[in-house]
Order: C-alpha cells, then sequence, then structure tokens
C-alpha cells in the first residue's frame, strides 16, 4: 500500500484525490474479488482503537490517550482520519490529555448522510465531545480543511476554545485570491477526482480491495499498526470512499459559507500556524503555480496576525503532512500552547513577524 507523499489541501484536489484514487482505479484488471468472509474477518482484526459515542442517532469515534487540561482535540485533513495523527497523538499523551476523533463517514465512524458543511462538521464536533464527558477548554489542532474546521468551530464557540494550532491549513479565501482560471481548474479537478473515488469505492464494495490490499492507496509513513488499520478500513467499508466524495463536492460551497461567516480568530488565546516548507502541486503551468503558492503562503501568515498571541512558522523541507514528516516540530507547538494556555512559559507567547524563520526542530 502507497500514496504519493506530494499531497495537498482540498483546494487542491488534483494531487491529494487523483494519486490516491483515480491511479489506484486504474489498477484493477484481473483481480479477483475477497470472499465476503475475508472482507468480514479483515474488518473483525481492526475494531476501533477508541470508543463509540452516539451523537443525533450515530456513532462517532472517538480516541483518547493522557490526562490533563486543556484537552487537545485533533482534527484531521480533507479525506483524512484520526489515524493520520497517530505519530503526533503519542507523543501529546504524555503531557496533557489528547483526542482524534474520525467525522461521519470516515474511519470508525457511522456513515455520512448529506453535504457536507462547516456548520454540521464542528455542530458534530461538539456534540461528540459533550456526549463523550470531555469538557473545555480545549486545545483545537487541524491539519489542511480540518484547519479551517477548527477556526469555525473556534468563531461558534469561542469559549471553549483555549488555543490552537494550524498545520498547513487550507483557507476559504484560497479560490477567490488566486483567480478565477485557478478556480476552474480546481473544478474540473474535483470532479475527476470523485469519479475516481467512486470507482475505487466500487472495488472495496465488491471485495477487490480486500483482496488485493497492495492496491489500497496508504500513507507509508504511518506507524505499522496504524498503516495496517487505514488499509482495512479503506478495502472494507465502502461508505468511506462515498464520505471521501461527498466531501470533495461539498468543498466550494464550505468555501462560500465561511466566507459568508466571516471565519476570524481575533481571541488572545495563543496561536500558531506551521506552513510546510515544499512547494504544492496546485498548477501544471509555473507561474500560475508560484502564485497560487504565495497566495497560500500569505493566506497562513494572515491567519496568524488575526490574532495578537499569533505565531507563524515554517517547518523545513516538509510536506503537506508535516506531522508524518516532522511530528515533532508539531508536538513542540502544541506543547508550547498547552503551556502558554495553562500560564506557563512558552514560546507561543512570543510574537514573531509573519516571516519569521523556519522552526528547525523542538
Amino acid at each position: 500500500m502507497n500514496r504519493s507523499q506530494n499531497h495537498v489541501p482540498v483546494i487542491a484536489l488534483m494531487l491529494l484525490l487523483l494519486t490516491g484514487s483515480v491511479l489506484v482505479a486504474g489498477c484493477f484488471q484481473e483481480r479477483a474479488p475477497a470472499a465476503p468472509d475475508r472482507v468480514a474477518e479483515l474488518a473483525a482484526q481492526y475494531p476501533p482503537p477508541g470508543e463509540l459515542v452516539m451523537v443525533n442517532g450515530s456513532r462517532m469515534h472517538i480516541r483518547c490517550e493522557g490526562s490533563g487540561s486543556p484537552v487537545v482535540v485533533m482534527e484531521a485533513g480533507s479525506t483524512d482520519i484520526s489515524l493520520s495523527w497517530a505519530p503526533v497523538q503519542h507523543n501529546i499523551s504524555a503531557f496533557t490529555r489528547v483526542c482524534a476523533y474520525d467525522r461521519l463517514g470516515y474511519g470508525w465512524s457511522d456513515p455520512l448522510t448529506g453535504p457536507v458543511t462547516a456548520r454540521d462538521v464542528t455542530g458534530r464536533l461538539h456534540a461528540l465531545l459533550s456526549a463523550a464527558n470531555i469538557t473545555p477548554p480545549y486545545i483545537l489542532v487541524g491539519h489542511s480543511l480540518g484547519g479551517e474546521y477548527v477556526r469555525y468551530y473556534a468563531h461558534q464557540y469561542p469559549g471553549e476554545v483555549a488555543g490552537m494550532v494550524l498545520v498547513d491549513p487550507g483557507s476559504e479565501w484560497q479560490m477567490v485570491r488566486t483567480g478565477e482560471n485557478f478556480t476552474r481548474q480546481q473544478k474540473a479537478a474535483i470532479a475527476d477526482a470523485v469519479s475516481g473515488i467512486q470507482a475505487t469505492g466500487s472495488k472495496a464494495a465488491d471485495g477487490t480491495l480486500a483482496a488485493n490490499l497492495s492496491l489500497v492507496p496508504v500513507d507509508p509513513r504511518l506507524p505499522p499498526y496504524e498503516f495496517r488499520a487505514y488499509g482495512a478500513l479503506l478495502a472494507t467499508r465502502p461508505y468511506f470512499w462515498e464520505a471521501r466524495a461527498v466531501e470533495a463536492e461539498s468543498a466550494f460551497a464550505m468555501f462560500d459559507e465561511m466566507r459568508q461567516e466571516n471565519v476570524t480568530y481575533t481571541s488572545p488565546a495563543p496561536l500558531i500556524v506551521i506552513s510546510s516548507g515544499r512547494d504544492m502541486g496546485f498548477a501544471e503551468d509555473p507561474a500560475e503555480n508560484r502564485h497560487a503558492n504565495e497566495v497560500f503562503r500569505t493566506l497562513q501568515q494572515e491567519m496568524a496576525a488575526e490574532s495578537p498571541a499569533g505565531v507563524y512558522l515554517v517547518a523545513p523541507d516538509t510536506s503537506h503532512y508535516v506531522q508524518l514528516d516532522r511530528p515533532d516540530i508539531v508536538i513542540g507547538a502544541i506543547r508550547s500552547v498547552v503551556n502558554t494556555s495553562a500560564g506557563q512559559s512558552g514560546t507561543a507567547g512570543t510574537r514573531l513577524p509573519q516571516s519569521g524563520p523556519p522552526l528547525a526542530g523542538t
């Protein structure tokens, strides 16, 4: 199982989804599907590592480790799940309680129904935390599109948020600021990606993926257990693929929703925005790709500048998945925000320039 490391946020789905789904979908010739008992056996090998909590009639999976307050709550990126945080979560549990969860449709949570909106995602997370007796204050940590979700959460429930760490976050303003031609390209890329996702999902439904796990796109940088569990979930849960398609199709409407809400984070609570060190493959044309990357980084710097306690950092030589390339950098940022929010010393209380130096380590 493998997956390209050049993943980009939902605003650049061409690489994020096509490399993981369309390319895989083209490799199914002459592959026999697995028997139903093999699918059931594979699914049974990887039960939920956390608990299933009933939220508005659906079960949602959340895994918490450690103890202490404030609680760190981790939101995965577009089409991703709680397992993507494994290298970070296990280490955060050494100094506070940390929880990662699966949105509806993903991981071990129940299937998703209907389109994806930021209000629905954050409302379900709010209800999940309450139902699981996980009380605020929270340190919210979001990757990619998950960064937009946690910003929306802080906008909706500001009294519950004691700080945030945004890991290479996307922005609802990327398309508007980059231009109409770029937006048209991304809409076309999403349409192609959705077709690929649906084709791959059909192979999960008929057992082909369960019989041929080498075809399942999973990031090889994950720890061994998480790598195998992620592959089993993708191979045995067709609705996982359906959720990926729905979230992709909902992207532009969700960006509109967030712009209309004028989502901002002006709290004095600590905030760290971490940018990846490598350029994204936003467009084939070099000039257009350069412009899109400049806009992407500028928007991330502006996110940090919204808050009087905001800090902008660059994780050198990292892909979009900073938490897998350099989990130590993300862990250090979270520790800093936790310490600062608790009134202890930490670098998050120090205001850095928007173009501040790369964070070399923690």
